[in-house]
């Protein structure tokens, strides 16, 4: 009788060892993009950052996933095979709206919290509204870019109809509405537009100051949008609140130390991660929708 008390503790020891390794687990950050090699070295040393300040919560060490577009990290999300997702907002909106991820901070990449959009035109072009792309073209950068697509799409979709595109700059304009093509990049946008060979183009403010050097005062601002965020942080729907609540005590406490702002500094100039002004949160809900159906192509 004597014998079953230790083999009892050491039965109860087992199974609270077993109970622990099973909570135990990578913590995987994703984002999207079509170059998984330089993204993922990007992003490990950060992964590996956060999972050493978030043993509490069983993580033992971290890992990345490059998902190739939103469809993919939707569902790395929704069936928890991806813990933190980070990416411009829109497409983060995007995302949120197939598998009910939540949005938990702002990160300032490159130093930067927000940015604004704007569309432009050469000062010559006789263009001064929005009203006057009717029958003309628009050049954006890529289907998936905030500044340059995503953003000043739906601020020329509220005010000129319909959008039409172009499958390149050979095609035949339309008779009437607008229409716009894809460049590829900023700078093609820039250049396609100082040659006249569309009559508008759309990106970030800070880039079109950037890339247009000299060339800004040869161009009109039709229209700047609202400020978003450059970045978001997303977690997944089944995040706890207890893993969400420590994760942004970690992500906004990271500047405040040395090797949190070099860690910071490495992952492309980031200054800091913040918690999103309700203002700014209150905007991003109101383009969940527009952007979901934009994204969508329906």
């Amino acid at each position: 009788m004597h014998f079953k008390r230790p083999v009892f503790l050491l039965c109860l020891c087992l199974g609270l060892l077993t109970g622990q390794t099973a909570a135990a687990r990578m913590l995987v950050i994703g984002t999207i993009s079509d170059e998984p090699v330089k993204e993922t070295r990007t992003f490990l040393p950060f992964a590996r950052h956060l999972a050493a300040q978030l043993q509490d919560q069983g993580i033992t060490g971290a890992s990345v996933t490059i998902a190739r577009d939103i469809s993919e990290m939707s569902d790395l999300l929704r069936t928890g095979a991806v813990d933190i997702y980070i990416d411009s907002p829109l497409v983060s909106l995007a995302v949120r709206a197939e598998c009910g991820s939540r949005l938990l901070a702002r990160r300032w990449k490159k130093g930067i919290a927000q940015y604004q959009s704007v569309i432009f035109a050469r000062q010559d072009s006789g263009i001064q509204a929005l009203a006057d792309l009717k029958g003309k073209v628009v050049a954006f950068e890529e289907p998936f870019s905030s500044s340059g697509y995503i953003l000043p799409r739906l601020a020329i979709g509220e005010q000129i109809v319909p959008l039409a595109a172009l499958p390149n700059l050979r095609a035949e304009r339309p008779d009437s509405g607008t229409a716009y093509v894809f460049s590829g990049d900023d700078g093609n946008t820039l250049e396609w537009v100082l040659r006249g060979l569309v009559d508008a183009g759309a990106m970030s403010l800070r880039g079109l100051k950037m890339h247009a050097g000299g060339d800004f005062e040869d161009l009109s601002i039709l229209l700047e949008t609202n400020a978003i965020p450059r970045h978001v942080v997303s977690v997944s729907p089944d995040a706890s609140a207890a893993f969400s609540q420590t994760l942004l005590a970690v992500l906004t406490g990271m500047d405040q130390s040395g090797p949190g702002r070099s860690v910071l500094q490495d992952f492309e100039g980031t200054t800091k991660f913040d918690s999103i002004p309700v203002s700014t949160q209150e905007l991003l809900d109101q383009f969940q929708a527009p952007v979901a159906i934009l994204i969508s192509g329906d």
